[in-house]
């Protein structure tokens, strides 16, 4: 007679062979062998000899290559079509609008770009990283964690001190293959994959008691506000900290100390933009629109009195060359100019779109059991969604104008890091059942 474990790897081994998932080859090796040895136990416990509990055990365990094949497809990889299709939506109406700005620019002003072109352009090179980045394993970043977050300090240095570019009176892009690259816009999506990574650590996060620890944990969540502040990059320093701070409560869990630091960054925040004259003046106008004749005020009266004026089919194509209350359709204002052309029916369709995305990238999150993971994908659809709701916030005429690009809809080489950032998420949604969970997950 074969020893037990010969006979039982064996048929691990046919079992394991079907299902492609690696990383739980061991777990499933675990949960098998646990099975054969109760099942050998028990007919033995009825007075069986140990080979014919053995032969029981195996037949009760069942055809290999069939239980292989079950496994297989419970631990397959997973598409996200929900989100895929979300983003392709998206990229539909993003070319869309593009087109209609184009158009309403008319025989006036043919932007040299070629809006629609140049957009498609981008949203197919996009795609491509985007596809990279869903193949990416994302537990090899976790190890790499400290790199990313050191990469995001290298694209700050060198766009601001080492950058011989000046474009519009910043050094904050670098020209690559013809593209300027926002390199302090693409930082806080670096520190924020990075940051997740190091807080979820097992030796940052278990080491409990431990000042210094504590300390490490607040310091690589406050260097990058404070790096932003010092800049100064008000629109990134605002979105970081919007989505750094529920990270590191949801991966710390605590909850005193993170309202000790919100309330300092909220603070400090409140006396840098008082302390700063421009900021303040602009503030004020916020808050008081109709007292501001030009400028902040000015501008959010316009938009306005555009969407009012739109009704629920739109004006169609705008003239662009006679219709000079709208600066920049094709950017800061796009969410606006779609509303103006396409009417409140198309923009109820684009807040429906939007909001079902976002609730998309939150509820994937629930369903990785891999911590990390969870981490992961949390992060990034914070860091997307903050981004897609501010814009549609633009609607209300009351937000402040801070740059932020409206992700996947308006025209810029923003769109990469954007895909690249989806990618990763649907990535880590793509192997949620391939991987042992790791330890149980905070609820979300």
């Amino acid at each position: 007679m074969e020893p037990n474990q010969k006979v039982l790897n064996r048929y691990l081994n046919k079992v394991c062979a079907e299902v492609k998932a690696k990383g739980m080859h061991d777990e499933i090796r675990e949960e098998l062998s646990g099975h054969f040895a109760d099942l050998m136990t028990e007919r033995q416990q009825q007075g069986a000899s140990e080979e014919e509990a053995q032969q029981y055990a195996i037949a009760q365990l069942g055809d290999p290559q069939a239980i292989g094949r079950d496994l297989h497809q419970i631990h397959k990889p997973r598409i996200p079509w929900g989100l895929l299709a979300g983003v392709i939506m998206l990229s539909v109406v993003s070319l869309l609008g593009m087109a209609a700005v184009e158009a309403g620019f008319g025989d006036y002003y043919k932007f040299p770009d070629a809006l629609m072109l140049r957009q498609g352009m981008f949203i197919v090179l996009g795609i491509a990283v985007m596809a990279i980045m869903y193949f990416i394993n994302f537990k090899q970043l976790q190890r790499a964690s400290g790199w990313i977050y050191g990469g995001a300090l290298l694209l700050i240095a060198v766009g601001m001190w080492f950058n011989p570019n000046m474009v519009n009176g910043t050094r904050r892009y670098a020209f690559i293959l013809g593209f300027p690259f926002d390199l302090i816009g693409y930082s806080p999506y670096l520190f924020i994959v990075g940051l997740a990574g190091l807080l979820k650590r097992p030796g940052v996060q278990n080491a409990s008691g431990s000042r210094i620890r504590n300390w490490k944990e607040v310091g690589l969540l406050l260097l990058p506000a404070a790096i932003y502040l010092v800049i100064p990059s008000f629109a990134e320093l605002v979105v970081y900290l919007a989505v750094a701070l529920p990270l590191y409560v949801w991966i710390t869990q605590r909850w005193g100390r993170a309202v000790v630091v919100a309330a300092s960054c909220v603070s400090g925040l409140a006396l840098y933009v008082w302390s700063e004259t421009y900021l303040r003046d602009r503030f004020n106008r916020y808050l008081f629109i109709n007292d501001a004749e030009n400028g902040v005020g000015f501008l959010n009266r316009m938009i306005h009195s555009t969407l009012t004026s739109a009704g629920w089919g739109g004006q169609g194509i705008v003239e662009l060359a006679e219709d000079k209350r709208l600066p920049y359709p094709y950017t800061d204002f796009f969410p606006v100019y779609l509303v103006q052309s396409f009417g409140w029916a198309g923009g109820l369709l684009l807040l429906v779109l939007v909001c079902w995305f976002v609730l998309r990238m939150l509820y994937s999150a629930r369903t990785v059991s891999d911590t990390y993971g969870r981490a992961l994908i949390l992060a990034l659809a914070l860091m997307l969604s903050i981004r897609l709701i501010y814009g549609l916030t633009i609607l209300t005429g009351r937000m402040p104008l801070i740059s932020i690009p409206f992700p996947f809809l308006s025209y810029g080489q923003h769109v990469f890091i954007e895909f690249a950032a989806l990618g990763l998420l649907m990535g880590v949604y793509r192997r949620k059942d391939m991987l042992p969970a790791g330890q149980a997950p905070s609820s979300l």
